[in-house]
């Protein structure tokens, strides 16, 4: 009898801790994604930038350096889901950016987050008619979520195919990253991880050489659009 009332009272402070230690990461979430909105809201985008937009994954590259003199600017937030993208949109469209390269949806994934796909899905069709409605002229570019601990394979998967779908639906080009990053097994390749879900330098660069030709290409079109200086007659 005593071992059972033993072993149900270190489940209970197993619990009871577990529960505290998600408030107090929760708490910190809350307080950096406020401390990066409030950046973003004093260093407005701009008609010319190149903006990429996301979570953790999208934070932990230094894409000015990755892109070097091209008009980039990073959007991404540690731990940001579709909703926390979707209610910081506020700070981004209205500028208009020349194109805008989405993400998103990882952090949506854990069990304790309780959603499920179709509640990403809807979220994730709120952001792109958002974009389309209120920066028409900006290219979104839909990247399919990165591969994971293994676990997460079939439901990324069945979300990368519901993804595809939506870019189409919206028109905008959809960038299927994660048969690059994953083993046979779905799970991500573990010379590009050291924890199963944020990139080391090779993974940014392998991502960087999937999407250099587009961005180059968005570079051209807008110098092309660029109104030209007026000639002075000569004397």
């Amino acid at each position: 009898m005593w071992f059972n009332v033993v072993i149900t009272s270190l489940l209970v402070i197993t619990l009871v801790y577990l529960m505290l230690a998600r408030m107090a990461a929760e708490r910190l979430a809350r307080t950096h994604h406020e401390q990066k909105c409030d950046f973003f809201a004093h260093h407005p985008i701009s008609r010319e930038d190149i903006v990429f937009l996301g979570d953790s994954i999208t934070d932990g590259a230094r894409w000015d350096e990755l892109f070097p003199g091209f008009p980039v600017k990073n959007r991404g937030i540690n731990a940001d889901t579709t909703r926390g993208v979707l209610e910081r949109l506020d700070s981004i469209l209205p500028g208009q950016p020349v194109a805008i390269f989405l993400l998103i949806g990882t952090n949506d994934l854990p069990w304790f987050m309780f959603r499920s796909d179709r509640d990403i899905l809807e979220t994730y069709a709120a952001i792109l008619e958002r974009c389309r409605s209120e920066s028409p002229s900006t290219q979104v570019f839909v990247q399919s979520i990165l591969p994971r601990a293994r676990g997460y394979a079939k439901r990324i998967r069945r979300l990368n195919a519901e993804l595809e779908k939506l870019a189409l639906r919206f028109d905008y080009p959809f960038i299927n990253l994660f048969p690059r990053f994953a083993d046979p097994e779905g799970q991500i390749r573990p010379e590009l991880s050291n924890d199963r879900l944020h990139l080391m330098a090779i993974g940014y660069d392998l991502w960087v050489e999937q999407i250099r030709p587009l961005i180059i290409s968005l570079r051209s079109s807008s110098l092309s659009a660029a109104p030209q200086p007026k000639r002075t007659p000569s004397q």
